[in-house]
């Protein structure tokens, strides 16, 4: 009896998923997500990568144009400032995204008349978010080495960085990028096997938020040409 409790306890350990499953096993790590949703350390996790890729785009960014205006003391207290907001978004900014992101799927599901917790919808993607994090980040330290440039448009993993567009055109090409894609991929995994979705349902919300992705911010570049012209 107490040999099976113990046979027992380990399987239910070996069923908690894993960070890095998302990744080499997404599949096999969304069904347990689905059976045993983790979200504290994988939170924290996702928050610190955003959080560091935050703080790197801020150390890439020409304080030149401030340091004329303000003098060489204005410049690095402008600076210091702008790094400690770019940590204070990195998280609060990071967690908020998250929440609503979870909120919206959560939601979709729950039309769809599928029984789920929110915990599971919550867990599932805050592993999904550290695959683009990961990407946010590489950026960012592609950036940082790199230099120079508009960042909002400098997706070194999107279609953007062959065709070197600007404006809304640049934001578009922008937001065609591997890590987004993939993500995208795995939430509609996720949809499937933790939400209860069917597959072609799962693809089509999917593609339908990447693209409102996509136009949201073709519309941010087109306002952010406008402005400047």
């Amino acid at each position: 009896m107490s040999e099976q409790l113990n046979i027992q306890h380990s399987n239910e350990k070996a069923d908690k998923p894993s960070l890095l499953g998302i990744v080499t096993s997404p599949i096999e790590t969304l069904e347990r997500i689905k059976q045993q949703p983790k979200v504290l350390l994988p939170l924290i996790v996702v928050i610190i990568i955003s959080s560091l890729a935050a703080y790197l785009s801020v150390l890439s960014v020409d304080y030149s144009i401030v340091e004329e205006e303000l003098g060489a003391e204005g410049a690095a207290y402008v600076g210091a400032f702008t790094k400690v907001g770019a940590l204070v978004f990195g998280i609060i900014g990071g967690l908020i995204t998250l929440l609503i992101s979870a909120l919206i799927l959560f939601a979709i599901v729950k039309i769809a008349g599928k029984q789920i917790r929110f915990k599971q919808m919550f867990s599932m993607t805050v592993f999904i978010s550290l695959v683009t994090s990961i990407g946010t980040l590489l950026n960012a330290i592609i950036l940082y080495f790199v230099g120079g440039g508009d960042i909002t448009n400098q997706v070194f993993t999107s279609l953007n960085s062959i065709v070197g567009a600007e404006g809304a055109l640049g934001s578009f090409l922008s937001s065609i990028e591997i890590f987004g894609i993939w993500g995208t991929i795995l939430t509609a995994f996720g949809l499937h096997h933790v939400g209860q979705l069917s597959k072609g349902a799962s693809w089509t919300i999917s593609i339908v938020l990447f693209i409102l992705g996509s136009l949201l911010l073709t519309l941010s570049g087109a306002t952010q040409s406008l402005v400047g012209a």
